[in-house]
């Protein structure tokens, strides 16, 4: 098992095709398909299920492929530091990130942390937090920031703050009668909410549950920016951190109302315990931390500190 065999396989995994991975690569899909025979008579497991559709990979395909992720990063990592020559710590880092924790926190994190690491780049990877769960646990992303995720052995779990959320929707459209909106006026609105699999889905669904009532999903959506933009032409409603729609567009098409009792859902850092940890990554969580507490203490980010 070399280094070369296994990007070639990761390559089949994430195009779901050895055509694909082929273009990709610039080698010809034999070449790829004999590496991967060869890769799967060493280990004595099939790796994909191929079909007309492309190549699905195994149980076993799935194992190799999230354990082997973070080695070919660090090889790319140490290769990235002995070719630049240059002083200090090189490499890239995978952050994981929802965009509206992203609104408040990205901007002052990366000028802040390029002071001390100005060689080391950094990749971020946007979504829900059940696709940045996906991320950190197959190997993706290295450090994420997720709403409420849930203890799982070999992950550490650092809590960072807790955001209010907010029932969102097209300027002049939500309920006009009070200046907040109940649990059941909120439950009872065609919502646009992300999938179960996703933190946010689930603290709405617990909501829900306990007050004996039932959601009124209109549309599953995975992603903001496409929430945001049926919201905007007034398609539904949404429940959003203030975060997810600060920017201009949003703030001229949509408004917001609290809801009560007050919702809200923790952030929290995590971070795979059992991998080795770079001097710039250790040094990217604590900053991570330093930022945020610094944004609460100063008012740029309305949220409640829970990292002690």
């Amino acid at each position: 098992m070399d280094a070369r065999t296994l990007r070639y396989f990761q390559a089949v995994v994430e195009f779901g095709s050895y055509s694909r991975a082929s273009e990709y690569l610039r080698i010809s899909q034999p070449a790829i398909s004999r590496q991967v025979d060869r890769l799967e008579k060493e280990l004595g497991k099939a790796l994909f299920v191929r079909n007309s559709l492309g190549a699905t990979p195994t149980d076993a395909g799935r194992l190799l492929f999230e354990r082997s992720q973070p080695i070919l990063r660090q090889l790319d990592d140490v290769a990235a530091e002995i070719k630049s020559g240059v002083g200090g710590p090189t490499g890239t880092i995978v952050i994981a990130i929802p965009p509206g924790v992203g609104h408040f926190l990205l901007a002052p994190l990366v000028e802040r942390y390029r002071k001390s690491f100005p060689n080391t780049s950094l990749k971020i990877i946007a979504g829900y937090s059940g696709n940045i769960h996906e991320a950190l646990v197959r190997g993706r992303a290295d450090v994420a920031c997720l709403h409420g995720p849930l203890p799982q052995k070999g992950f550490k779990v650092i809590p960072l703050l807790e955001e209010e959320v907010f029932l969102v929707g097209k300027r002049g459209t939500l309920p006009a009668a009070r200046p907040t909106i109940s649990t059941a006026e909120l439950l009872d609105l065609p919502l646009i909410l992300p999938s179960r699999s996703h933190t946010s889905r689930r603290i709405i669904e617990e909501r829900a549950f306990a007050s004996d009532l039932t959601v009124n999903v209109m549309m599953e959506v995975d992603d903001t920016s496409l929430i945001r933009t049926l919201l905007r032409k007034g398609l539904g409603f949404s429940v959003l951190s203030q975060g997810a729609f600060q920017n201009e567009i949003d703030r001229k098409g949509l408004e917001s109302k609290p809801i009560r009792p007050r919702m809200s859902w923790p952030l929290a850092m995590m971070t795979a315990s059992g991998r080795p940890r770079s001097e710039p990554l250790e040094a990217l969580m604590s900053t991570i931390r330093a930022t945020v507490r610094d944004l609460i203490a100063r008012g740029d980010w309305p949220a409640t500190h829970l990292d002690r």
